[in-house]
């Protein structure tokens, strides 16, 4: 068996840009006016599956990556992520343009107000789909990380005008550089406090050594500019405001 490749141990500034983002969507039902001392309360219902979608979505266009939780990986995102020291990294950049959300477990009951999303036979443990619900992928909690990014490009390059590979480079490159910056940011400071206990605040090499951590920090926070120009440079097509 082919062993895993080691482990990638990102810097600070990587880890802040690969992350999932969940949205934790929870159904208000609208006020019912009491009618007379005997008035009752709604009972919680499914809504159908066009309205649970429209409720999750509200004004957000961008495509949708729904999972939920389970009692084997709940509050984890195991069922999305590879185990183990595999690179999950284009899972992260990719996940920049969708809507994720995440849904409790008790949404497989059948009166919960999200219930229709999923199927009642073997409900799948994902889905994607454009915000209006079209282009949607089912997908289990067993399947490739190519299967996932396949999956999870073809329903990008259906919702947005351009293919998102030439921007995941773009953030890939950027975030190899966040490493050996902040590598470069961590020694000059290092450095700065050696300087201070041993010669002081009125030495020399402080003047130098500050504008060598300005100029790393300036690099740093355009690095982190080129991440949101790549992210934003992927517009979404006309046809994703379908249906909202």
């Amino acid at each position: 068996m082919t062993p895993e490749p080691p482990k990638i141990v990102r810097g600070p500034s990587a880890k802040t840009l690969l992350k999932l983002t969940w949205e934790y969507p929870v159904y208000e039902a609208p006020e019912e006016v009491a009618e007379g001392p005997t008035f009752e309360a709604k009972r919680r219902a499914a809504l159908p599956a066009a309205e649970a979608l429209a409720y999750i979505a509200k004004d957000d266009r961008r495509p949708l990556l729904v999972l939920r939780e389970c009692k084997v990986c709940n509050g984890t995102d195991d069922a999305l992520l590879s185990r183990g020291n595999v690179d999950n990294e284009k899972t992260f950049l990719l996940s920049r343009w969708f809507h994720c959300v995440k849904l409790p477990v008790d949404v497989l009951q059948k009166d919960h107000p999200f219930h229709g999303l999923f199927r009642d036979t073997d409900p799948e443990h994902m889905f994607m789909c454009a915000a209006d619900g079209s282009e949607r992928i089912p997908m289990e909690s067993e399947r490739s990380r190519t299967e996932l990014w396949d999956s999870m490009t073809k329903v990008l390059a259906a919702t947005y005008a351009k293919e998102p590979d030439p921007e995941v480079r773009k953030m890939e490159k950027a975030i190899n550089r966040f490493d050996l910056v902040d590598g470069t940011i961590a020694g000059l400071e290092q450095r700065k406090d050696e300087i201070l206990e041993e010669e002081g605040p009125d030495s020399r090499k402080l003047k130098k050594l500050e504008a060598e951590l300005l100029e790393a920090r300036k690099e740093r926070d355009g690095l982190f500019r080129a991440i949101d120009q790549a992210t934003v440079e992927l517009k979404l097509k006309k046809i994703a405001d379908k249906g909202l």
